[in-house]
């Protein structure tokens, strides 16, 4: 439990500042040095989240959410929303801060991630990367990736999958069929890892699924993407 709790806390001492984006509540995050550029994270679940007046968060645990500070180590701003369904406006705030502006999103959250890529042309994020993608639907959450025309995005995408997820919404197999419908001359990455740890349920963050007690790699690993891909400065 100690383990877990470490995995959860990481946010160190960097303070969120809390403000509206139109009528979302966000809470931006900012490295001590200037920032080489700027991400959007996504949560899965629901990808909403309530957001409190410091910046916390009921969705701590996510993936994404539970390794946040690691990127504002690396020199990222960072930004999530109460909701990220309509990402145009946080896009343009975070481009006043510090370019490129990434989405980064895991599980359902990939779906918003994508759908954002598709549909917002050059208001859209100059990136995104989709860990853990969702390309099989539910009864309690019936979209996924796979309703999305990846045929409309025109910006780079990393994949991340780990081999060993188990949840039936996010099989590994899922992702080839995505990139298949990419652009021929799509600049398109897909990236592997592996890992076993679980504690409870698959589809939930402690688990392959979200990347359980392999957290550091996989975030070097996107960094180092998001390196060659317009954020300058080393992490």
């Amino acid at each position: 439990m100690g383990a877990l709790l470490a995995a959860i806390v990481l946010l160190g001492a960097a303070a969120p500042t809390v403000e509206r984006i139109g009528q979302v509540r966000a809470a931006i995050v900012l490295p001590d040095a200037a920032p080489i550029g700027s991400i959007i994270l996504i949560p899965g679940g629901s990808t909403q989240q309530r957001i409190d007046a410091r910046g916390g968060t009921d969705v701590g645990g996510n993936f994404v959410m539970r390794v946040r500070a690691s990127f504002v180590d690396a020199g990222f701003a960072i930004a999530y929303l109460e909701d990220p369904g309509d990402l145009r406006g946080a896009i343009a705030r975070m481009r006043l801060i510090a370019r490129p502006v990434f989405l980064l999103a895991t599980s359902r959250g990939t779906t918003v991630a994508a759908r954002n890529a598709a549909v917002l042309g050059s208001d859209g994020p100059d990136g995104i990367v989709l860990t853990s993608t969702v390309t099989e639907s539910s009864r309690r959450y019936p979209d996924s990736a796979a309703d999305i025309d990846f045929r409309r995005v025109a910006v780079p995408v990393l994949f991340v999958h780990n081999r060993n997820d188990r949840c039936s919404s996010s099989p590994p197999s899922g992702v080839a069929p995505l990139i298949a419908r990419l652009p021929k001359d799509a600049d398109v990455t897909r990236i592997d890892v592996a890992s076993d740890r679980i504690t409870g349920d698959p589809c939930e963050p402690f688990s392959p699924h979200g990347y359980l007690g392999i957290e550091s790699d996989v975030v070097a690993k996107i960094v180092a993407w998001m390196h060659e891909h317009g954020a300058k400065g080393t992490s």
